[in-house]
């Protein structure tokens, strides 16, 4: 596991800043052609849950190794926050598959990254999470719902708020301006549900894999 998690944790980060440091000045570029500010560009690009989710992946992986004992290392390290990731990043692959994967055709560069958010670091931080990272010990089934609902919530909040001012939102099936807020709930509301799922189908995935990689207690 140590051998694994020198060699994943590593290389999950690294793809996911590096994508991430590509996509904002092409969505910048974008954003001042259609005649937005570049403030108004920077916005939009933290507006959508797959770049939140990608820089989550790449802070809970770089901020504990690099700063473990500051408060934003031991908050990121700490295991809740890690197994929301990677539930959350799950999420952002299955969801754009789904979902957006026929509506948004980027090319060049665009294409590129638009892979790596949606499928490589999903793939890469699902597997680093099951194979190589320590897994939240069990407790009260409610404490593990609430702070594992707490990023995907706060989102929500977060597009409502910014909706109401902006009048617009970065996905149709969260958009409260075209399905009303009741709507716009009721597929966050499925979401939330895929999210927590998922964690939970995670777990138990890690528990199986981390038990077989577990070296052999030593012969008496």
């Amino acid at each position: 596991l140590a051998s694994l998690r020198r060699l994943l944790s590593p290389l999950t980060a690294t793809v996911a800043w590096v994508a991430l440091l590509v996509q904002l000045p092409l969505s910048i570029q974008g954003g001042v052609a259609r005649g937005d500010t570049v403030a108004r560009a920077v916005a939009d690009y933290f507006s959508f849950y797959t770049i939140l989710t990608n820089l989550l992946v790449a802070l809970v992986l770089t901020v504990p190794a690099v700063a473990p004992r500051s408060a934003a290392g031991r908050v990121l390290g700490h295991a809740l926050a890690r197994w929301t990731a990677a539930a959350a990043i799950l999420v952002v692959g299955i969801a754009y598959h789904l979902l957006l994967s026929d509506l948004y055709n980027p090319t060049g560069v665009a294409a590129v990254t638009d892979l790596v958010f949606h499928y490589l670091v999903p793939a890469l931080y699902a597997l680093t999470w099951v194979c190589a990272l320590p897994l939240p010990t069990r407790g009260p089934l409610w404490p593990a719902l609430g702070a594992l609902s707490a990023y995907p919530v706060a989102y929500f909040a977060y597009l409502l708020a910014r909706g109401a001012v902006v009048g617009s939102y970065p996905y149709f099936f969260v958009d409260a301006g075209a399905l009303g807020v009741l709507g716009a709930f009721r597929n966050a509301l499925g979401l939330l549900a895929v999210h927590l799922l998922l964690a939970w189908g995670l777990r138990g995935v890690a528990q199986r894999v981390q038990a077989r990689l577990a070296p052999a207690p030593a012969a008496p």
